[in-house]
């Protein structure tokens, strides 16, 4: 059986609720505007669903260069972001990495305070900044925007069957946030794979993806799902860490579309 592109997802938002896409265009970034929004405390330190699994009730998505949120209880309650080059510039976290960024303004930080009931700003990575991805795995001037430590994520469709079948039930793929879902491979054969082709552009596959608390959280009403985790220890456990998936690092730009074929370039 062939291997194809069976989903594309985009985050406009860290940690904000994605959508999918029959199309992705792909730049120096990584997937195109994918993730140079985020969530901020009042000191600047990024907030996900770790923190707050009712981020996933909030949509994101642009709108011309605009950006609109809204939430998905309440869809007439949105609010449209744009920046006007008013914006004040600031510090903020990821992980161990700090870099620039454009606070939105009060407009929007008011917004989704009141939605998530705690203290928030929203922030925008603009061109100018950079953020290096880990030299461990990348080479020098591979860069990302606001995502974890990686521009792509790619999901098998066969690996979360099976996981699905240990849980006894089954769970949205979007929990895990891919940015490309493939099918036609046996479960978890990504785990051996190191370079893939699909269309005209080919991906370091550098790392497993170590799971935390997010595909816990059920994106229909934000609750966490313990035994989720618990299916994913008993069937990805790896030392102290539980794996889920394979970071990727693009060698190239262009377009890739839902049913492109994948072809495995090197194994390990």
């Amino acid at each position: 059986m062939s291997l194809v592109v069976s989903g594309l997802f985009s985050y406009p938002v860290k940690s904000l609720r994605g959508h999918s896409q029959a199309s992705t265009h792909i730049t120096s970034w990584g997937p195109d505007r994918d993730r140079r929004w985020m969530v901020v405390d009042d000191s600047g330190q990024f907030m996900t669903q770790r923190q707050l699994p009712k981020m996933c009730r909030i949509g994101a998505r642009y709108q011309g260069g605009d950006i609109c949120l809204w939430h998905l209880d309440s869809p007439a309650d949105a609010i449209e972001v744009c920046l006007d080059g008013s914006e004040k510039e600031r510090y903020v976290g990821v992980w161990e990495d700090s870099c620039t960024a454009l606070d939105a303004g009060d407009a929007a930080a008011n917004w989704l305070s009141a939605q998530l009931g705690v203290s928030l700003r929203l922030c925008y990575m603009p061109d100018y900044s950079y953020r290096q991805v880990d030299l461990q795995f990348a080479e020098r001037g591979d860069r990302l925007g606001f995502a974890d430590g990686f521009p792509f994520l790619l999901c098998n469709e066969a690996s979360l069957q099976q996981l699905c079948a240990g849980l006894g039930r089954s769970v949205d793929m979007q929990r895990f946030r891919p940015n490309i879902v493939i099918s036609g491979a046996v479960p978890f054969a990504e785990d051996h794979w190191r370079r893939i082709r699909i269309g005209d552009i080919e991906f370091d596959v550098v790392k497993a993806c170590a799971r935390c608390a997010i595909p816990t959280v059920n994106l229909d009403d934000a609750s966490r799902e313990a035994d989720v985790f618990r299916a994913l220890k008993a069937q990805r456990q790896r030392g102290d860490e539980v794996y889920f998936g394979q970071n990727m690092i693009h060698r190239g730009e262009g377009e890739i579309r839902l049913g492109d074929a994948v072809e495995v370039l090197a194994l390990n």
